[in-house]
């Protein structure tokens, strides 16, 4: 059974400063944040840990919070739901500021005919290497799961 970190754990981690997710959180900018209720620890799986990775990943490229807590959000579920696929993309768009999570095989495909699903043009497609990115989160959590303290 995987290991769930705490937020301080969690950001550690993924090395996002605490407060500013919270803010993040509280604003909406990282919808896929775990669930909690007041007195308890929000608690990050691994799939959890690839939203936080990758949204601080998107922020440190550049994106707005909003931005990358959409993209991260998605491409995290997509790895939640095929979690033997070791890449993930994130396809955008020329018209509004929806995207899609697609399978490198499908965006080959898909960019030989300019559309993947929703008969959009293609804007740009990004590939997450989630598979490498579990890895770091398995050996960020082995070791966090050796140094946990008091305030974890």
């Amino acid at each position: 059974m995987p290991y769930k970190l705490t937020t301080s754990a969690a950001c550690r981690v993924a090395r996002v400063d605490r407060d500013r997710f919270n803010e993040h959180v509280a604003a909406g900018r990282f919808p896929c944040a775990p669930e909690t209720v007041p007195g308890r620890a929000r608690l990050f799986d691994p799939d959890d840990m690839i939203a936080l990775c990758l949204f601080r990943e998107l922020m440190d490229d550049g994106l707005d919070a909003t931005r990358s807590g959409r993209i991260a959000c998605a491409v995290a579920e997509a790895a939640r739901r095929n979690p033997d696929e070791p890449f993930i993309a994130y396809v955008e768009y020329y018209v509004g500021k929806i995207g899609d999570t697609a399978f490198p095989e499908q965006v080959l495909d898909a960019t030989k005919r300019g559309y993947l699903r929703r008969g959009l043009p293609i804007r740009k497609v990004t590939s997450f290497n989630v598979g490498k990115l579990r890895e770091l989160i398995a050996s960020g959590t082995d070791e966090e799961r050796s140094i946990v303290g008091e305030n974890d």
